[in-house]
């Protein structure tokens, strides 16, 4: 048992990972749909979070075969994973501790935060 709560800790993390790194989106997705959580709070569907969780964390694929044998309720899924909470309410009230980072050491993110080597408007454009 200490595996399958070691192993839903990660989820959870990697879960809270993605959710602060693609917020606005999914804040603006769950302004028409979103679930109710047991806290009051709200997430987004059944169906998105299993995705994501599946794609961060390729081991749980190895698990959803059997999990949907024994129950189709992609609602009691969540409950089973432990991810039936508000992301928002956990993120803002610093109810998380140090979560796993979900990316691979040396990706390059899509936007980078480093300056560009747009020109400048006195700049001739396009370079010669």
């Amino acid at each position: 048992m200490a595996f399958f709560e070691n192993f839903t800790s990660v989820i959870r993390d990697k879960w809270l990972d993605y959710f602060r790194a693609n917020r606005t989106w999914l804040e603006v997705q769950m302004t028409t749909t979103s679930v109710r959580t047991p806290e009051g709070g709200r997430r987004p569907s059944s169906f998105l979070i299993l995705g994501v969780v599946n794609a961060l964390e390729p081991k749980l694929s190895n698990l959803m075969v059997p999990f949907y044998q024994l129950n189709s309720d992609e609602d009691a899924l969540i409950d089973v994973l432990g991810l039936n909470f508000d992301p928002e309410a956990v993120l803002d009230n610093g109810e998380v501790g140090k979560t796993i980072d979900a990316s691979l050491e040396g990706d390059t993110p899509l936007l980078s935060s480093e300056p560009s080597n747009i020109p400048q408007n006195d700049d001739a454009w396009p370079p010669s």
